[in-house]
C-alpha cells in the first residue's frame, strides 16, 4: 500500500531522521537497519522502511534478537521474521542470546538485561556494516508516556523525563507521533500479519504492568485523555533540555584546559551544578565518546570529588574510564590508571550518597556503585591467588593476576595491589577495574561512594 498514509508520514520522518544521523550525507549512501521482533510497531516500521529504501535507493536490513525465553514461541518469532524479510528481500540478520546470565551478574531484571544485550547485537551490526548509517526501533506514542512514567516513579532527573528522543545518536525513533491504534489499522488495511507476544500483556515486567494497570487507573481518574499528559510534559522538558544543552556547548570551551585533553577543576565547579553536569558529559560524549556508560550518580560524584580540594588520585568510572586529578587538571583515561599504594598503606570510607562527602587531603581513589550492590560490609584487603571478578561486558570471571598483567602493573608492586570485597565476593581492584555488580541503571538512587585513602590520623567524623 504504496499510498497509505501511514506510510507517507513514515517515509517523510525516515528522510529527516536518517539524513539527520548521516549529518546530511546522501540517502542513497545511508544504509539504514530495523531492530525487528516480529510484533505490530517493528513490522510495520520494516514495511515503510522498505517503501523508502526502494524510493531513494538505500540500503535496508534487519536484525531479529531471539531471546530465547518463550521456547517454540520465540522461535515462531524467528521463523516469522525470515519469511518476511524473505518476502520483502531484506537481508536479516539473527541472533540467539539469553538475557538471563547477564541479569544474574548484574542483579537486575530480564527486562533489563534483554535491553542490554539488544543494544550490544545492534550495535555490533552497525561497527560490522559501515554502509548502515543508524538503526530504527518501532517504539511509538504509547511506548512514549510508558516510558516517561516509569522515568517518574524511579526518580529520573529532567533528561530521562524527556523520555525517548527521535534522534538518538545512531538510534532513530520514527514512530514517536503514532499511536498504536494507527500501527495496528495500517497493518489490517494492508492484511499484513504480526506476532505476539503474550508476555507484553500478561507478563510481571515494569512495562507491562504500568501498560496493563498503572495507565488505565490513570485515564479512570483523570479521563481518557490522562495518557497524553506524560507526552506533552516529555516535550516541554524536551525544549528546556534543548536549552541546557545549548548553554552547555557554550561553557565547554571555558573549562577545557589549554592543550584540550582535561577540565579545567576551578573553572567546571565554578559552574552551577545543572550546567557542569551537562558540560561534563558533552565533554566526555566528543573528546571520548562515552555516552551510555556514565549515569547521574557517577557524574555527582566526579563533581563531588573535584569540588572537595585537593590534587592526586582517581575516581574509577563505568565503562573502565578513569578521572585522574593533577592540581588544576582532571583528565580521563581508559585502560591502565595508576594502582595506589598496598592495602596495609589504606583506609576503606563508605559514603552515602546523601552525605556530604569528607574532604581528602591525601590522594583518593573513588567508586560510586548503587546501595543494593552491596552484600554486607565491605572490606580492604591485599589480593590473593585465584581472586576473580566479572569486568563489565566481559560475560565471565577474569583472574586479577591476568588482569594486572594485561594492565601492567609491575611484578614488584602486584603483590600488594589493593581488592575491595563484600560477603558476596571482588567490588574493585582498587584503582585499576569495577566488578560487573557495581554498575547501576541511570538515575538509579541510592548510591554509595566507596573511597580509599593512604592511612593518616581519623578524621573527626569517625
Amino acid at each position: 500500500m504504496p499510498d497509505h498514509p501511514f506510510i507517507a508520514r513514515s517515509i517523510l520522518r525516515l528522510d529527516a531522521l536518517v539524513s539527520a544521523a548521516a549529518h546530511g550525507r546522501d540517502p542513497a549512501q545511508s544504509g539504514l537497519l530495523i531492530a525487528l521482533s516480529g510484533g505490530p510497531d517493528s513490522v510495520a516500521l520494516l514495511i515503510a522502511a522498505h517503501a523508502w529504501a526502494g524510493r531513494r535507493g538505500a540500503v535496508l536490513e534487519a536484525a531479529h534478537l531471539n531471546h530465547r525465553l518463550r521456547g517454540a514461541e520465540a522461535d515462531g518469532d524467528e521463523a516469522f521474521c525470515r519469511e518476511l524479510c524473505a518476502r520483502l528481500a531484506v537481508p536479516l540478520h539473527v541472533r540467539r542470546a539469553d538475557p538471563r546470565p547477564l541479569a544474574r551478574r548484574r542483579g537486575r531484571g530480564c527486562e533489563e538485561a534483554g535491553r542490554v544485550v539488544r543494544r550490544r547485537f545492534l550495535a555490533q551490526l552497525l561497527r560490522e556494516r559501515p554502509r548502515l548509517t543508524c538503526v530504527a526501533t518501532g517504539h511509538h506514542r504509547d511506548d512514549q508516556a510508558e516510558t516517561v512514567v516509569m522515568r517518574l516513579f524511579r526518580g529520573g532527573g529532567p533528561d530521562g523525563l524527556c523520555g525517548m528522543r527521535p534522534l538518538a545518536g545512531r538510534v532513530i525513533h520514527p514512530l514517536l507521533d503514532v499511536p498504536r491504534r494507527e500501527i495496528l489499522a495500517f497493518l489490517e488495511a494492508a492484511g499484513q500479519p504480526w506476532r505476539l507476544d503474550a508476555t507484553n500483556e500478561t507478563g510481571a515486567a515494569t512495562r507491562t504492568r504500568v501498560r496493563r494497570e498503572l495507565l488505565p487507573l490513570a485515564r479512570d481518574i483523570f479521563g481518557a485523555g490522562a495518557g497524553e499528559g506524560p507526552i506533552r510534559a516529555a516535550a516541554l522538558l524536551g525544549d528546556d533540555a534543548a536549552l541546557l544543552d545549548d548553554m552547555a556547548r557554550a561553557a565547554l570551551p571555558t573549562v577545557i584546559a589549554p592543550d584540550g585533553d582535561a577540565l579545567l577543576t576551578s573553572a567546571l565547579t565554578g559552574l552551577a551544578r545543572p550546567l557542569a553536569r551537562r558540560t561534563v558529559r558533552l565533554f566526555l560524549a566528543e573528546r571520548h565518546g562515552v555516552r551510555r556508560d556514565l549515569g547521574r550518580a557517577h557524574v555527582e560524584a566526579l563533581l563531588d570529588w573535584l569540588g572537595g580540594g585537593g590534587s592526586g588520585g582517581s575516581l574509577d568510572l563505568p565503562g573502565g574510564w578513569t578521572a585522574r586529578r593533577e592540581f588544576e587538571r582532571v583528565a580521563f583515561a581508559r585502560g591502565a590508571p595508576v594502582a595506589p599504594p598496598g592495602a596495609r598503606q589504606l583506609r576503606l570510607r563508605v559514603v552515602p550518597s546523601d552525605a556530604q562527602p569528607p574532604a581528602e587531603a591525601t590522594p583518593a581513589w573513588r567508586l560510586s556503585l548503587p546501595a543494593r550492590a552491596l552484600a554486607g560490609s565491605p572490606r580492604l584487603r591485599e589480593w590473593r591467588a585465584g581472586d576473580r571478578l566479572r569486568l563489565p561486558g566481559m560475560g565471565g570471571r577474569k583472574k586479577v593476576s591476568d588482569l594486572l598483567r594485561e594492565r601492567r602493573v609491575p611484578r614488584s608492586r602486584r603483590a600488594a595491589i589493593a581488592i575491595v570485597e563484600d560477603d558476596a565476593g571482588l567490588l574493585w581492584v582498587v584503582g585499576l577495574a569495577r566488578d560487573e555488580r557495581t554498575l547501576g541503571l541511570p538515575g538509579e538512587e541510592p548510591t554509595v561512594t566507596l573511597i580509599v585513602t593512604a592511612r593518616g590520623p581519623a578524621p573527626s567524623a569517625e
